[in-house]
Protein backbone atom coordinates (compact mmCIF):
# COMPACT_ATOMS: atom_id res chain seq x y z
CA UNK A 1 0.00 0.00 0.00
CA UNK A 2 1.30 3.79 -1.03
CA UNK A 3 0.39 6.76 0.45
CA UNK A 4 -1.07 7.83 -3.26
CA UNK A 5 -3.22 5.10 -3.00
CA UNK A 6 -6.06 7.36 -1.23
CA UNK A 7 -6.17 9.65 -3.88
CA UNK A 8 -6.70 7.44 -6.81
CA UNK A 9 -9.58 5.72 -4.64
CA UNK A 10 -10.62 9.21 -4.19
CA UNK A 11 -11.02 9.06 -8.28
CA UNK A 12 -13.29 6.06 -8.58
CA UNK A 13 -16.76 7.00 -9.76
CA UNK A 14 -19.46 6.44 -7.43
CA UNK A 15 -16.96 4.88 -4.71
CA UNK A 16 -17.40 8.62 -3.51
CA UNK A 17 -20.82 8.35 -2.26
CA UNK A 18 -19.02 6.96 1.21
CA UNK A 19 -15.89 7.87 0.98
CA UNK A 20 -14.17 7.45 4.43
CA UNK A 21 -10.52 7.29 4.79
CA UNK A 22 -10.67 3.48 6.27
CA UNK A 23 -11.75 2.71 2.44
CA UNK A 24 -8.38 2.76 1.62
CA UNK A 25 -7.73 -0.39 4.42
CA UNK A 26 -9.05 -2.96 2.90
CA UNK A 27 -8.57 -5.54 0.13
CA UNK A 28 -12.13 -5.99 -0.40
CA UNK A 29 -14.54 -3.86 -0.89
CA UNK A 30 -17.87 -3.42 -2.00
CA UNK A 31 -20.27 -0.67 -2.62
CA UNK A 32 -23.88 -1.38 -3.22
CA UNK A 33 -26.35 1.84 -4.54
CA UNK A 34 -30.04 1.22 -3.88
CA UNK A 35 -32.87 3.72 -6.22
CA UNK A 36 -36.32 3.59 -4.92
CA UNK A 37 -38.33 5.76 -7.59
CA UNK A 38 -41.82 6.31 -8.39
CA UNK A 39 -43.89 6.81 -11.91
CA UNK A 40 -43.80 10.73 -10.31
CA UNK A 41 -40.04 10.92 -10.21
CA UNK A 42 -39.26 11.20 -6.53
CA UNK A 43 -38.01 8.49 -4.34
CA UNK A 44 -35.00 7.27 -2.27
CA UNK A 45 -31.44 6.71 -2.45
CA UNK A 46 -29.11 4.47 -0.08
CA UNK A 47 -25.61 4.14 -0.67
CA UNK A 48 -23.92 0.87 1.60
CA UNK A 49 -20.02 0.96 1.92
CA UNK A 50 -19.39 -2.82 3.22
CA UNK A 51 -15.65 -3.77 4.07
CA UNK A 52 -16.85 -6.78 6.54
CA UNK A 53 -15.40 -9.27 4.80
CA UNK A 54 -11.87 -7.90 5.88
CA UNK A 55 -13.41 -6.80 9.27
CA UNK A 56 -10.05 -8.23 10.89
CA UNK A 57 -7.97 -6.79 8.89
CA UNK A 58 -9.62 -3.32 8.86
CA UNK A 59 -10.03 -3.67 12.76
CA UNK A 60 -5.88 -4.37 13.47
CA UNK A 61 -5.41 -1.29 11.30
CA UNK A 62 -7.53 1.16 12.95
CA UNK A 63 -5.61 0.96 15.99
CA UNK A 64 -2.40 2.14 14.61
CA UNK A 65 -2.01 5.69 13.73
CA UNK A 66 0.12 4.99 10.98
CA UNK A 67 0.58 2.44 8.10
CA UNK A 68 3.32 2.73 5.47
CA UNK A 69 3.00 6.38 5.93
CA UNK A 70 -1.01 6.91 5.75
CA UNK A 71 -2.61 8.48 8.43
CA UNK A 72 -5.43 5.72 9.82
CA UNK A 73 -8.67 7.42 10.54
CA UNK A 74 -9.73 6.75 14.02
CA UNK A 75 -14.00 5.77 14.61
CA UNK A 76 -13.96 9.76 16.01
CA UNK A 77 -12.80 11.66 12.85
CA UNK A 78 -14.88 8.94 10.95
CA UNK A 79 -17.83 10.27 12.56
CA UNK A 80 -16.96 13.56 12.09
CA UNK A 81 -16.27 12.87 8.47
CA UNK A 82 -20.10 11.30 7.85
CA UNK A 83 -21.41 14.20 9.93
CA UNK A 84 -20.09 16.63 7.42
CA UNK A 85 -21.79 14.49 4.80
CA UNK A 86 -24.95 14.56 6.59
CA UNK A 87 -25.08 18.38 6.60
CA UNK A 88 -24.40 19.15 3.64
CA UNK A 89 -26.50 17.08 2.23
CA UNK A 90 -29.61 17.76 5.01
CA UNK A 91 -29.04 21.74 3.32
CA UNK A 92 -29.54 21.08 -0.09
CA UNK A 93 -32.63 21.53 -1.19
CA UNK A 94 -35.32 18.70 -2.69
CA UNK A 95 -33.34 16.14 -0.03
CA UNK A 96 -34.99 15.01 3.02
CA UNK A 97 -34.68 12.28 5.55
CA UNK A 98 -31.19 12.04 5.40
CA UNK A 99 -30.07 8.82 7.73
CA UNK A 100 -26.80 7.29 8.21
CA UNK A 101 -25.36 4.49 10.19
CA UNK A 102 -21.74 3.25 10.90
CA UNK A 103 -21.41 -0.39 12.25
CA UNK A 104 -17.78 -0.40 13.60
CA UNK A 105 -18.64 -4.28 14.62
CA UNK A 106 -18.68 -5.19 11.04
CA UNK A 107 -17.53 -2.58 8.97
CA UNK A 108 -20.66 -1.67 6.65
CA UNK A 109 -21.47 2.12 6.64
CA UNK A 110 -25.01 2.86 4.97
CA UNK A 111 -26.18 6.96 3.99
CA UNK A 112 -29.64 7.06 2.92
CA UNK A 113 -32.09 10.03 1.70
CA UNK A 114 -34.93 11.08 0.00
CA UNK A 115 -35.23 12.78 -2.86
CA UNK A 116 -38.25 14.78 -3.94
CA UNK A 117 -36.96 14.94 -7.64
CA UNK A 118 -34.44 14.19 -9.98
CA UNK A 119 -33.06 17.46 -10.12
CA UNK A 120 -32.55 16.82 -5.99
CA UNK A 121 -30.85 13.02 -7.20
CA UNK A 122 -28.33 14.94 -9.18
CA UNK A 123 -28.05 17.25 -6.48
CA UNK A 124 -27.24 14.58 -4.47
CA UNK A 125 -24.02 13.93 -6.74
CA UNK A 126 -23.43 17.63 -6.81
CA UNK A 127 -23.60 18.46 -2.84
CA UNK A 128 -21.22 15.42 -1.98
CA UNK A 129 -18.80 16.80 -5.22
CA UNK A 130 -18.81 20.08 -3.51
CA UNK A 131 -18.14 18.44 0.05
CA UNK A 132 -15.30 15.91 -1.66
CA UNK A 133 -13.94 18.68 -4.35
CA UNK A 134 -14.37 15.71 -6.93
CA UNK A 135 -16.11 16.66 -10.50
CA UNK A 136 -18.54 13.44 -9.96
CA UNK A 137 -21.05 14.84 -11.72
CA UNK A 138 -19.22 15.38 -14.84
CA UNK A 139 -19.71 11.81 -15.50
CA UNK A 140 -22.56 10.91 -14.03
CA UNK A 141 -26.16 12.25 -14.45
CA UNK A 142 -29.76 11.40 -14.11
CA UNK A 143 -33.41 12.50 -16.27
CA UNK A 144 -36.41 11.34 -16.08
CA UNK A 145 -38.82 11.66 -18.80
CA UNK A 146 -42.51 11.50 -16.97
CA UNK A 147 -43.88 11.74 -20.11
CA UNK A 148 -42.42 8.45 -21.82
CA UNK A 149 -42.07 6.92 -18.36
CA UNK A 150 -38.22 7.27 -19.48
CA UNK A 151 -35.24 7.31 -16.89
CA UNK A 152 -31.82 7.27 -18.14
CA UNK A 153 -28.42 7.21 -16.25
CA UNK A 154 -25.91 8.96 -18.19
CA UNK A 155 -22.24 8.22 -17.57
CA UNK A 156 -18.89 9.44 -19.31
CA UNK A 157 -15.92 7.02 -19.05
CA UNK A 158 -12.42 9.39 -18.14
CA UNK A 159 -9.61 7.78 -19.59
CA UNK A 160 -7.53 9.54 -16.54
CA UNK A 161 -8.63 6.79 -14.20
CA UNK A 162 -6.73 3.60 -16.03
CA UNK A 163 -3.66 6.62 -16.50
CA UNK A 164 -3.48 7.01 -12.81
CA UNK A 165 -4.57 3.37 -12.08
CA UNK A 166 -1.39 2.23 -14.01
CA UNK A 167 0.76 4.45 -11.75
CA UNK A 168 0.09 2.22 -9.05
CA UNK A 169 2.27 -0.42 -8.01
CA UNK A 170 1.19 -4.18 -9.04
CA UNK A 171 1.12 -5.21 -5.52
CA UNK A 172 -1.03 -2.42 -4.61
CA UNK A 173 -3.37 -2.47 -7.33
CA UNK A 174 -4.90 -6.33 -5.89
CA UNK A 175 -6.69 -3.86 -3.73
CA UNK A 176 -9.48 -3.47 -6.07
CA UNK A 177 -9.43 -7.44 -6.90
CA UNK A 178 -12.55 -8.50 -5.12
CA UNK A 179 -14.20 -4.58 -5.38
CA UNK A 180 -17.66 -4.67 -6.93
CA UNK A 181 -20.12 -2.15 -7.39
CA UNK A 182 -23.83 -3.01 -7.58
CA UNK A 183 -26.86 -0.75 -8.46
CA UNK A 184 -30.12 -1.71 -7.75
CA UNK A 185 -33.27 0.86 -9.64
CA UNK A 186 -36.56 0.04 -8.00
CA UNK A 187 -39.96 1.09 -9.35
CA UNK A 188 -43.67 1.44 -8.35
CA UNK A 189 -44.98 0.18 -12.17
CA UNK A 190 -43.58 -2.78 -14.82
CA UNK A 191 -40.01 -2.59 -16.43
CA UNK A 192 -40.52 -2.73 -20.15
CA UNK A 193 -36.81 -2.12 -21.17
CA UNK A 194 -33.72 -1.62 -20.05
CA UNK A 195 -30.18 -0.90 -22.58
CA UNK A 196 -27.41 -1.99 -20.19
CA UNK A 197 -26.36 -5.40 -21.80
CA UNK A 198 -24.96 -6.50 -17.87
CA UNK A 199 -28.14 -5.81 -16.43
CA UNK A 200 -30.84 -7.93 -15.70
CA UNK A 201 -34.45 -7.09 -14.87
CA UNK A 202 -36.14 -8.61 -12.00
CA UNK A 203 -38.64 -11.71 -12.05
CA UNK A 204 -41.34 -9.14 -10.95
CA UNK A 205 -40.78 -6.68 -13.66
CA UNK A 206 -40.11 -3.74 -11.33
CA UNK A 207 -36.15 -3.74 -10.36
CA UNK A 208 -33.25 -3.51 -12.65
CA UNK A 209 -29.92 -5.10 -11.43
CA UNK A 210 -26.15 -4.46 -12.05
CA UNK A 211 -23.19 -5.42 -10.73
CA UNK A 212 -19.46 -4.59 -11.81
CA UNK A 213 -16.18 -5.16 -10.65
CA UNK A 214 -14.15 -1.95 -9.66
CA UNK A 215 -11.57 -2.71 -12.78
CA UNK A 216 -13.67 -2.47 -15.47
CA UNK A 217 -15.03 0.61 -14.20
CA UNK A 218 -11.15 1.87 -14.14
CA UNK A 219 -10.39 0.31 -17.60
CA UNK A 220 -13.52 1.27 -19.33
CA UNK A 221 -14.19 -2.05 -20.01
CA UNK A 222 -18.07 -1.85 -19.24
CA UNK A 223 -20.36 1.47 -18.38
CA UNK A 224 -23.21 2.70 -16.11
CA UNK A 225 -25.49 3.82 -18.88
CA UNK A 226 -28.74 2.99 -18.73
CA UNK A 227 -32.10 3.65 -19.95
CA UNK A 228 -35.00 2.02 -18.38
CA UNK A 229 -38.38 2.86 -19.95
CA UNK A 230 -41.42 1.79 -17.79
CA UNK A 231 -44.89 0.49 -18.64
CA UNK A 232 -47.29 3.21 -19.61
Amino acid sequence: MRKNIDVHIKRLPLFLLLIISCLTLSSCFDLVEQIDMNHKGSGTIKATLNLSKSRTKVASLLKMKQFNGIDIPSETSIKQEMGKIVRTLKSTQGISNVQYNLDFNNYIATLSCSFEHIQALNDFSKALSGQFKTPITSYNSYRYNRATKTFTRSYTYSPNLAKEFSKIPNDDKGLFAEAYYTNIIRFDKNIQSQSHKNAKISANKQAVFLKVKATDLINGSTSLTNTITLVK
